[in-house]
């Protein structure tokens, strides 16, 4: 049971400002923001801190990673690092949850560099890894899409998958850095290859 809570704590704590819930990421569109004007993101969320970027105001496929502790502030990315947008002027654009496998998802990873595109609902997805000579001009894998197993706590989604190599993709919900900027993920991903002793891992983003 310690070891339990101490798994939890650890979750919910990874961003400290930032509620976790197992409807977000979710992808988002601007609204309510004048023609002439433009959505800020900012340092912290709150309205006198620093803007360091912004969306139009007829923007769309922006995904929301957290919220913040009082449910005002929508965790986001912009360019290199992440920022906060009053959700206020934010509304969801996407239907159902990245756990119902009806979302298309790109997962990628450092050290090596690689990169797994998974186009559900539909079965395809695509593997790309740099200085991986089976996989550097990348190859398409068929999935289980339409029969996936999830979790709702912790939220997870696994995505078997054949065709060039089998293997299996297991994305949690959950705090993630790739490790070569500032901008963070609100999902996880463990990839595993039938017949490979060790795995790979990285995040995943909302496409």
């Amino acid at each position: 049971m310690r070891i339990m809570l101490s798994i939890l704590a650890a979750t919910f704590l990874a961003w400290p400002a930032a509620a976790l819930a197992d409807s977000f990421p979710a992808l988002h569109r601007v609204v309510g923001v004048a023609h002439d004007d433009v959505l800020n993101i900012r340092t912290e969320p709150n309205a006198r801190a620093q803007i360091i970027g912004s969306f139009a105001p007829d923007e769309r496929g922006i995904e929301v990673i957290a919220l913040a502790d009082n449910g005002r502030w929508g965790l986001v990315n912009t360019g290199e690092r992440s920022g906060w947008s009053h959700m206020r002027y934010l509304a969801r654009d996407m239907e159902g949850s990245w756990r119902d496998g009806t979302h298309p998802l790109g997962c990628f990873g450092t050290e090596p560099f690689w990169r797994l595109d998974l186009f559900l609902p539909g079965h395809q997805a695509e593997f790309f890894g740099l200085h991986d000579p089976e996989a550097e001009g990348g190859f398409e894998l068929v999935t289980d899409a339409g029969a996936l197993p999830a979790t709702r706590f912790p939220p997870t989604l696994a995505v078997p998958f054949s065709g060039t190599r089998e293997g299996m993709a297991v994305m949690r919900g959950e705090a993630c850095n790739d490790g070569m900027s500032d901008r963070d993920y609100g999902i996880s991903v463990l990839l595993y290859w039938r017949g490979d002793t060790e795995g790979l891992s990285g995040c995943c983003a909302l496409n």
